[in-house]
């Protein structure tokens, strides 16, 4: 059956709602059901809908307010959207085709001509749809499968093997929420999936594949999203870093549907197969990682929705996914982001203002301890006291029924980690800009008597607009300037880019920051961490003990200039770094502007630019 024939029927009466199901699942549709925005925005991140009926008034929102929220959501406003409302509410037609409904129906009307309606609007919605056979009359026949989701300007041109229906695998970007998609499309070079996860072109994911021999993990990036064409399922276009890993993958694809092809059965084809061979110790992300699967004889692996998952991560999966359309305070939890070790982002709307905003949601395990509780609060205040052009504004902070959250200017984007996957490294002006700028902001922030405590490459995003922001003060410190003292904290920061005081717990100050940024801008300059190793303890023993390779080392096109600057910045005794950012900016700009003078020299010497 294709995906197209799936229905979301949203009602706020029960009965009315598990009627009209019937009707349309007996006419051959697949139904699923919801009450309220919760349970809808739920069933469109599961399930391919192909269509979407809803009432204009839901349990806990309105209609037009759900259409409203869709139609701000780029990865679901392609939906089909028709409002199906009692008798005494037509007169509203003209306000849902305002907000982008695609039709709008009233009852009470008889069965078979609901039936009928629905059909019709199917058949617009998807012109592909073929005539109904005669002999077919009383059951709903919908399009088959289009043989390409993407419109015809972002088709490859090497031809793709069409997969067996319904091959799924799950996505995330972050390895604690996982999203189920499904593979449309695939070749040597990536493959099609239909999914609900949000991402941009350039945006790195991790990719499971649950296969006889175990599940596979990939790291990949997103090529391009494809949801242009309101006629077509929303789908992105991933490519595989790991070329060798996905060739296995995809030879086993392609084997699978070939022995489908001669009739041979999913049970018979694995007896055949041999399991690839296990990965060398220390494979890491972007590597394959084969895993023993515990599943059930007979079950179709291939098949399977998501690969097997611990019971905490499941468990705070679970809590981010309830929390979709919930609404907290002023605001409405659009869709789910992205998660880390404090808790979950949402996209969200503010009902009052009509914005878009990015809701931070405390971890449910977190919630709980008064500690955390107290140190989220402490991450708003601190963000609050911060107007600067290059921080994420913070607008309010909230606690509804127990759930701890605040709301802040959301920024779509791409943080320099994504940047560095894209590019290798970043060893241009525009990489020194951007360290100028982190400086300066820094320098801002230290004149708060705040520190960051976790500069590193995701923390630092480039808007649509090109604009650099610092994000995620979930562990900055006020400083007591006028204390004699401080109390040491345990060791806060990301392995690859912490200070050796840091970890050594010693006090720490802003010098902390100024070396995390070195080492920060030594992975955009190289396109490699500062130090790297087995495990945790190993690369925090290298900050404390090792000296860094030598930037030119890395990258030969660093210059030696650039090397001193970023080398001062990672001394290892806090007295031998910079001392400030103003040192810092100062030594940079001279710099640059060796740079631009050393460039129009080139220039003027090129043929047809003069001597």
């Amino acid at each position: 059956m294709s995906e197209k024939n799936e229905i979301l029927l949203i009602n706020r009466d029960k009965g009315f709602l598990e009627a009209m199901a019937e009707f349309l699942r007996q006419a051959g549709f697949t139904v699923h059901t919801a009450l309220e925005m919760h349970e809808a925005l739920l069933a469109l991140t599961f399930h391919p809908v192909g269509l979407i009926l809803c009432d204009n008034v839901l349990q806990d929102v309105t209609g037009y307010d759900f259409l409203r929220f869709l139609k701000n959501d780029p990865l679901r406003d392609s939906v089909p959207f028709v409002f199906f409302v009692p008798i005494n509410d037509q007169g509203r037609a003209f306000k849902a085709f305002e907000l982008g409904a695609d039709d709008f129906l009233v009852y009470p009307m008889e069965v078979e001509d609901f039936v009928s309606r629905i059909k019709e609007i199917m058949a617009l919605q998807y012109p592909a749809a073929k005539e109904t056979p005669a002999a077919e009359a009383g059951k709903a026949t919908l399009p088959p499968p289009s043989d390409t989701t993407l419109p015809p300007h972002e088709r490859r041109q090497a031809k793709r093997k069409q997969p067996l229906p319904n091959l799924k695998v799950s996505l995330s970007r972050d390895e604690i929420l996982w999203m189920p998609g499904k593979i449309k499309n695939f070749s040597r070079d990536g493959m099609l999936v239909l999914t609900s996860l949000l991402g941009k072109p350039g945006v790195s994911l991790m990719v499971k594949f649950s296969l006889p021999q175990g599940v596979v993990t990939i790291k990949g990036h997103i090529k391009h999203v494809a949801f242009d064409d309101f006629r077509q399922p929303v789908g992105i276009g991933i490519t595989f870093a790991e070329d060798s890993a996905w060739h296995e993958i995809n030879d086993y694809f392609t084997s699978l549907i070939n022995s489908a092809a001669s009739g041979t059965s999913k049970k018979e084809f694995r007896e055949q197969q041999t399991p690839p061979p296990s990965p060398p110790p220390g494979t890491g992300a972007g590597k394959t990682v084969f895993l023993p699967y515990e599943g059930s004889e007979g079950e179709d692996l291939l098949l399977s929705d998501s690969a097997p998952r611990t019971e905490e991560e499941t468990y705070e999966s679970r809590f981010y996914h309830s929390l979709v359309g919930k609404q907290l305070g002023g605001y409405k939890a659009v869709c789910f982001i992205g998660s880390g070790s404090m808790g979950g982002v949402f996209k969200g709307w503010d009902s009052a203002l009509e914005r878009e905003v990015a809701l931070k949601v405390i971890s449910y395990e977190l919630s709980s301890q008064e500690t955390f509780r107290e140190m989220f609060i402490k991450e708003a205040r601190l963000i609050s006291k911060l107007d600067h052009s290059n921080i994420a504004h913070i607008y309010s902070i909230g606690d509804t029924d127990g759930i701890l959250f605040f709301a802040m200017e959301l920024i779509a984007g791409e943080t320099l980690a994504d940047l560095i996957i894209k590019h290798g490294n970043l060893n241009t002006l525009k990489g020194l800009d951007y360290l100028l700028t982190v400086c300066q902001t820094l320098d801002f922030v230290r004149q708060k008597n705040i520190i960051h405590r976790d500069i590193k490459p995701e923390n630092i995003v480039i808007n649509d607009k090109g604009i650099l922001k610092i994000v995620d003060f979930g562990v900055a410190k006020k400083i007591d300037v006028n204390a004699s003292g401080d109390v040491p904290e345990g060791i806060v920061g990301s392995p690859l880019y912490i200070s050796p005081e840091s970890i050594s717990g010693h006090v720490i100050d802003h010098r902390s920051d100024i070396y995390s940024l070195g080492a920060t801008f030594y992975h955009v300059f190289t396109g490699y961490p500062p130090f790297e190793g087995n495990d945790t303890k190993a690369i925090l023993l290298h900050h404390l003990n090792s000296k860094s390779i030598p930037l030119k080392e890395r990258n030969p096109k660093v210059s030696v200039f650039l090397s001193r600057i970023i080398e001062k910045m990672m001394a290892k005794d806090p007295q031998e770094r910079y001392q400030n950012y103003k040192t810092i900016v100062q030594d940079l700009q001279s710099f640059r502007s060796m740079v631009i003078k050393a460039k129009n020299k080139r220039n003027t010497l090129l043929p047809g630019r003069g001597k």
